[in-house]
């Protein structure tokens, strides 16, 4: 086995025979792949500019980037729009000069402000009513899950002359999926509602754009509702029934198969009840009784003229005792006087059943035998059975292995990893074009000159001058005859100098 030292010599000696064009094509490739590095790896960071914005005002914002000249990026789709952090202030401040985004709204209000004073009440009216159109839109369009919405409002002008004024109407367009739109649908009619004086929320009509109106319900719901409804309660099926079965054998360990049977079947049932007895709300009651004669005589005149007189009974007195003549009997009379009010015990209802319920659902799951372990079917089974309170449900469990699929990238990573190595061959494209159809030929042209004859000739230098020595003889002869000065310039040149 060769040594280390042998290898590197045997590559050593088959590099050197290799011509020097794939050297330089190498090097070329080595700094364009370098050059792209440093571009994307080696800029500012990026920050945080708007997010959440609607496809429209994330247009104006990326126009206005780029009128600017100050880059960008894009992330989540384009619901996030990045620049460079040390460019961040700059373009906060650039945008909220030129009123972006949501230029719109701010143009139809300073419209309506700046309107001038010849401007008939019509026109003023339309447009306080575009710029509230426009203002709702935008607040729509904040809600969750709403990617786009439009605003219509129909608002009577007011006249003394009605007795009953016509009432506002408005209605919504929203693009949006079925769920979030049905969600979302009286929410948006209570916000319209609320910003228009005299305008009910059952005025208010929202719609999506696939023609399915969510506000206000209807009577019964149209087929794709119901589809839509369908697909939503056997997808949140699912999902609770794969949030079971990942604790347990792992997740791509099972498949699962929901079915839902729905009853869109919509009653209104009033009911009246009676209860078992009355119930006083209210009573009076007066009694008043006089005995005697001393007003007046009591009675009706002449009432027992015509009735025979009734049986006496004469007792005797008792032997010994004095006669007592009898006291007249007393007059009497008894008034009473009641008054009542009866309450009868009854209840009104109304009952409308909601627009559909779930009558049954059926599961089907397939497990992978490998990974089910200590887990028995019917276990799985019975925790999927009890995780539904439908009034019917049909579980079905089947253990089998499975197949190992094919490793093959998905789109998604595809998708990924083509725009950087779309970049990078075509910099690599580049620079192979750069290199074979300008660099090699002036390299060829250039080794075919004679640079030699093209350049000056080099000026001549002229030849070093050689001074004689300089004689300081007479010098040290002055020095020697006057040392205390000599001594004084040399102190006050040390003292200029420190």
């Amino acid at each position: 086995m060769p040594s280390g030292r042998e290898l590197f010599n045997q590559i050593r000696a088959r590099a050197a025979r290799l011509p020097k064009i794939f050297w330089a094509a190498g090097g070329v490739i080595a700094v364009s792949f370098a050059v792209m590095l440093w571009l994307e790896m080696g800029g500012p960071p990026y920050a945080v500019l708007d997010e959440g914005l609607s496809p429209a005002d994330g247009g104006k914002v990326i126009a206005q980037l780029q009128k600017l000249g100050i880059p960008y990026q894009l992330q989540a789709a384009g619901n996030i729009i990045l620049v460079p952090e040390p460019q961040l202030a700059q373009a906060r401040l650039q945008l909220g000069e030129a009123q972006v985004p949501g230029s719109d709204v701010s143009t139809a209000w300073a419209q309506l402000e700046n309107a001038p004073m010849t401007a008939s009440d019509l026109a003023q009216s339309t447009m306080a009513v575009q710029a509230l159109e426009l203002t709702l839109q935008q607040s729509i369009q904040s809600l969750d899950g709403i990617r786009a919405a439009q605003v219509f409002l129909a608002i009577p002008p007011e006249t003394p002359f009605l007795a009953d004024q016509p009432k506002p109407t408005g209605s919504v367009i929203i693009q949006a999926d079925d769920a979030t739109a049905q969600s979302q649908g009286e929410a948006i009619a209570n916000l319209v509602a609320g910003a228009v004086p005299g305008l009910a929320a059952s005025q208010v009509t929202v719609e999506t754009t696939s023609g399915v109106t969510v506000y206000p319900a209807g009577g019964a719901m149209t087929a794709g509702s119901q589809f839509a409804t369908v697909a939503q309660v056997e997808t949140t099926a699912a999902a609770r029934i794969a949030g079971l079965l990942i604790p347990l054998v792992g997740a791509g360990n099972f498949q699962t198969d929901v079915a839902a049977n729905l009853d869109f079947t919509q009653e209104h049932i009033r009911q009246i009840s009676y209860g078992p007895s009355h119930l006083v709300a209210h009573e009076i009651s007066t009694q008043s009784s006089q005995t005697g004669a001393s007003s007046a005589a009591i009675g009706i005149p002449g009432a027992l003229s015509n009735e025979p007189p009734s049986t006496t009974t004469a007792t005797p007195p008792a032997a010994g005792a004095a006669a007592t003549p009898a006291a007249p009997a007393q007059p009497e009379q008894t008034t009473t006087k009641l008054d009542q009010t009866y309450l009868t015990d009854r209840s009104e209802s109304d009952i409308t059943n909601p627009g559909w319920t779930v009558k049954s659902i059926a599961v089907s799951v397939v497990l992978n035998k490998a990974a089910l372990g200590a887990v028995s079917i019917n276990q799985v089974k019975a925790a999927i059975s009890g995780a539904f309170a439908y009034p019917n449900v049909k579980v079905n469990v089947l253990s089998a292995p499975f197949l190992k699929p094919a490793t093959t990238l998905s789109s998604g990573v595809l998708a990924q990893l083509a725009v950087p190595l779309t970049h990078g061959l075509l910099e690599v494209l580049a620079a192979a074009a750069l290199l074979f159809g300008l660099a090699l030929p002036i390299g060829r042209r250039l080794g075919t000159l004679n640079i030699q004859s093209l350049l000056p000739p080099p000026p001549q230098r002229p030849l070093p001058v050689t001074l004689p020595p300089r004689d300081f003889s007479d010098l040290r002869e002055q020095a020697g005859g006057n040392i205390p000065g000599v001594a004084r310039l040399l102190q006050n040149w040390a003292e200029e100098n420190e």
